[in-house]
């Protein structure tokens, strides 16, 4: 099977904390991360890393330690950012880890469920000796992105080298960094796709500079009527100035000022430059973190032929998501907002033109624009992005504990000797999200602002709070007029600290003998038995603010902007037999012509799951080598991945999505097949050349598990060659090509995909089209999303890996000269197709995941230096797959280099030092960048440092 390895060495050199960045840098078969520390984050989980092979997704990604699974942190509800249970990365200490095998596919037999990409083993320092310790520290050139490391290992054998016993203690710690700090990349200066206000423009979206959202703004737009300001020539809605410019509230609040822009785009609703919302600020680029981890590992030989081992393992892990898009009020999402449970919560705001945070002035325009519009001048509304309050800040604490205990052993039986081993698991994860949130009935309390008779400003009399516990019991008065303007008083009064809680656990044992069948000529042939039996169970819990106010009819009623979230649990158990083969056939020592060596191999395994019923999975393969110098090998492989307790148990919620509408213009020529999309779309009777609002922000609607799910399979091929050439002493290559068909693909059919099968079936309309309703202007109004055993995806690519390690003294150079070694991990996708609804779509070329790609490292050692040299290359990509050529006015991306050096230097043969340069050259992303963050980060932050010290006794 094709099979790759990081070792510690490397992790060491390259001074990586996380061991799914080192793989996401060091192996490009792994595509962009499903989540990870490095940009948005999903829901209930910042910082966790989950690791994504082939672009399989995460769950298709089985992961095991020393052999064994690793219980899962990941969130089960419907807004977690996977919907499966792979293992977060981050909880593995680099520090620990002797070596990472990745083997490509082939794994489902071995290790059953969930391996249809692949299976990636960390294999632990269970026996080392002495006393390791580490101390790293590091930051950006512009003096952030600050991290630090230090790790303590320890081991030692005890009772004559029957028993030992390691020790390990590793704290790691990232600063925060958002996207504000790199103002290029989706800050201040960000640059995007605009949709063209060119009606020439051949294309749909234009290259625009700073974007700007100008129907809200964080100090807030005053209008006079529960709309929103548009900008089509005319201003409608908006409190204006005398020359006709929409005015907004000043950052102190004290007076109103023009909104200001360069220009408009074509969907009216924002522009480029100017004083209007600058959403790319309020994201996230690295998420602060800090994680302890302790971990025990022991072993003792009870007999010659009994031993036993043991694991123990706690962390403790606190990531703060410091940065993301707020809570919004603009009637661009709901009507005015009331305080009921309504649904308004993110509507405009009302307010009393009597309000006594407005000044004079700013109450006397607002009035005269009522008056002018006929209509009452004593309240008025207001736009805001509360990015003072209702953040979208959140921080995830997690605990996780993981014991390990089993004997293995030998014994003689018939004549013939027999190993065995029994090793049993259990697991436990449980996490916090803690999210300041914006209760709305207090809200609207807070901003019915009176004057009291002693001067100060209060709550007007009358008001009921909330039955949910905020901050604060006391009713403050909110000013909403310009940003940081409001008193803490009255922030604690409308916030509560929503708390969600999210807890995993996982048993498995494992039994297995092994033996020879018989002796060939050219070997024994070999067997293995075994029998495993696993027990995964999760519960999210929503919290009394995400879940909402219970209601006498048993539904929920939302506290705030936020929809009532269902809690999630369930769980599920397997009884799993399985057996290996393993024939030699042909070996070196018969001499036969033309054979070096010839073998075969097989492997079954049956899984019996509690939900999902029995399946088989098997492999059958061989290796075929002609000369000493030249191996062939491959494998067929038959895989399954049973459906998580998320995709099977999530109760129906709301939710809210925003995708491309087809039947807009900006879609209507993409698709499959645009002449049959158009046609549905003119029969459904969408009018044309409307802007669907769906396309710029997000739709109530609602989606949910599916107890119906069904087993994905896949059937899977490798074949390749490694070659040792006698002739060129050192050097290793391997190449194989990997063919992966997944069938029976549970996917969550989003707003577009469900859109999509609607309007590009021939066959219209079908039952994805009652899974919407629009209006009578066109609009989406309501949607129903999903999951279902709906898809295939094919991927076929050719993985590659050369070694060479070269002495100097061998080309003449002298025995001081040193030794220089070589690395090359290559990718290449043939195509990675998903078939969803009778329509196909790529999957790989986009700026995540690029059809080529490959690392370097070169290093160079004499004595006690040692010299790194890596480059890291993607190749050309591009911004969005399976659009039309007219979609984007730039959709291609260049190719992107960035090289990396390590220079290391061993005193007194125990302390070692290294310092890191990453992206020495500090190259950027191509612009206009808008493309992936974990591929591009070390472009992204440009020029960093890092510097590592270590002592060995």
């Amino acid at each position: 099977m094709p099979t790759t390895t990081l070792d510690a060495e490397q992790l060491a050199r390259r001074g990586y904390t996380n061991v799914g960045t080192a793989l996401l840098r060091e192996n490009p078969a792994y595509g962009a991360p499903d989540n990870s520390n490095m940009g948005a984050q999903g829901s209930y989980g910042a910082g966790q890393f989950f690791a994504n092979m082939f672009n399989l997704g995460s769950q298709r990604t089985l992961t095991l330690v020393n052999g064994m699974r690793f219980v899962s942190d990941a969130s089960s509800s419907i807004f977690g950012a996977v919907a499966g249970s792979p293992v977060d990365l981050s909880i593995i200490p680099s520090s620990l880890i002797k070596k990472v095998e990745t083997v490509s596919v082939g794994g489902a037999p071995a290790y059953g469920s969930d391996a249809i990409a692949g299976v990636q083993n960390f294999i632990l320092k269970n026996d080392f000796q002495g006393v390791e310790f580490t101390a790293q520290g590091g930051f950006s050139q512009k003096l952030d992105d600050g991290s630090a490391k230090i790790a303590f290992l320890a081991g030692r054998h005890f009772d004559h080298d029957r028993g030992g016993v390691v020790f390990d203690v590793e704290y790691n710690d990232q600063l925060p960094l958002t996207r504000a700090a790199r103002p290029q990349f989706g800050g201040g200066d960000s640059n995007y796709f605009g949709q063209s206000n060119d009606p020439s423009s051949p294309y749909k979206y234009v290259l625009q500079h700073g974007q700007r959202y100008l129907e809200f703004t964080n100090s807030g737009i005053p209008v006079t009527s529960d709309t929103y300001p548009t900008l089509s020539g005319q201003n409608l809605g908006g409190v204006t100035n005398a020359a006709g410019q929409t005015l907004i509230f000043n950052p102190t609040g004290t007076a109103l000022v023009p909104l200001t822009y360069n220009s408009v785009n074509g969907d009216q609703i924002s522009g480029s430059g100017g004083n209007g919302f600058n959403i790319g600020n309020y994201n996230n680029l690295i998420v602060g973190q800090t994680r302890l981890n302790l971990t025990t590992l022991a072993h003792y030989d009870i007999t010659d032929h009994l031993k036993a081992k043991f694991e123990g393992w706690y962390q403790d892990a606190s990531a703060f998501n410091t940065s993301a898009q707020p809570n919004y009020n603009t009637a661009l999402f709901a009507s005015a907002m009331t305080g009921a449970a309504d649904g308004t919560q993110s509507g405009n705001l009302v307010l009393s033109t009597g309000n006594p945070f407005l000044t004079q002035a700013e109450r006397a325009t607002i009035v005269s624009n009522l008056a002018a519009q006929g209509v009452p001048t004593d309240q008025f509304y207001l736009a805001r992005a509360n990015t003072d309050y209702g953040t979208g800040a959140f921080t995830t604490n997690t605990q996780t504990f993981r014991f390990v205990g089993g004997l293995n052993g030998d014994f003689e039986f018939a004549g013939r000797h027999f190993d065995w081993d029994i090793t049993g698991t259990y697991g436990r994860s449980m996490s916090q999200t803690y999210q300041p949130m914006i209760v709305a009935q207090n809200f609207v309390n807070a901003l019915n602002a009176v004057g009291l008779p002693d001067g100060s400003i209060g709550c007007a009399p009358g008001y009921v709070s909330s039955p949910l516990p905020t901050e604060s019991a006391t009713c403050a008065a909110l000013n909403p007029f310009g940003v940081g303007t409001a008193s803490q008083a009255a922030i604690d009064y409308v916030t509560a600290m929503s708390k969600t809680s999210q807890t995993n656990s996982q048993f498995d044992i494992v039994a297995e003998v092994k033996s020879t069948v018989v002796k060939l000529p050219a070997g024994d042939v070999r067997w293995d038995l075994g029998y495993e039996h696993r027990r995964e169970a999760t519960s999210f819990n929503p919290g009394a603010f995400f879940r909402g106010e219970p209601m006498p009819d048993g539904t929920y009623q939302q506290y705030g902007a936020f929809i009532p979230v269902s809690p999630v649990a369930g769980s599920y158990h397997t009884h799993e037999a399985f057996a290996e083969l393993e024939v030699p056939l042909v070996s070196p020592k018969m001499h036969v012509p033309g054979v070096y060596e010839f073998s075969g191999d097989a492997a079954a395994r049956y899984v019996n799951n509690s939900i999902t019923g029995g399946f088989w999975t098997w492999t059958a393969g061989g290796t075929y080598a002609p000369t000493r110098d030249v191996v062939f090998h491959g494998n067929y492989t038959r895989s399954l991945r049973a459906p998580s307790i998320t995709e099977l148990f999530a109760p129906d919620g709301s939710v809210y999505g925003s995708g491309n509408d087809p039947c807009s213009p900006q879609f209507i020529t993409s698709g499959p097949n645009p002449g049959v999309r158009h046609a549905n779309c003119a029969r459904a009777g969408v009018p044309s050349n409307f802007s669907s609002n769906i396309n710029n922000y997000t739709v109530l609607g609602s989606s949910g598990g599916n107890r119906h799910l069904q087993n994905e399979t896949a059937d899977s091929f490798t074949g390749g060659v490694t070659l040792r050439p006698r002739w060129v002493r050192g050097l290793t290559i391997n190449s194989d090509f990997i063919d992966i068909n997944l069938h029976n693909e549970i996917q969550s059919l989003d707003i577009t995909q469900i859109m999509d099968a609607c309007y590009d079936s021939p066959n219209f309309p079908n039952a994805y089209c009652s899974a919407f309703t629009r209006d009578s202007s066109g609009q989406i109004t309501n949607f129903h999303e999903g999951y279902y055993n709906i898809a295939n995806q094919h991927v076929r690519g050719v993985q590659s890996k050369l070694d060479y390690f070269l002495t100097l003294d061998d080309i003449g150079l002298g025995p001081k000269s040193g030794a220089v070694e070589m690395t090359v991990n290559y990718m290449h996708y043939v195509f990675n197709n998903q078939t969803l609804l009778s329509q196909t779509y790529a999957q790989v070329g986009d700026t995540a995941n690029p059809r080529d790609s490959f690392t370097t490292n070169i290093n160079y050692f004499r004595g006690p230096l040692m010299l790194q040299w890596q480059m890291i290359y993607y190749g050309k990509s591009r911004y969005k797959l399976n659009v039309a050529p007219n979609t984007y006015s730039i959709n291609d991306f260049k190719q992107y280099f960035t090289f990396n050096t390590t220079i290391g230097y061993t005193f007194l043969k125990h302390y070692v030092t290294n310092l890191n340069i990453n992206n020495v050259f500090d190259a950027k992303p191509q612009y206009p960048y808008t493309g992936s963050t974990s591929r591009y980060f070390d472009g992204i932050i440009g020029r960093s440092f890092m510097l590592t010290v270590q002592a060995n006794f």
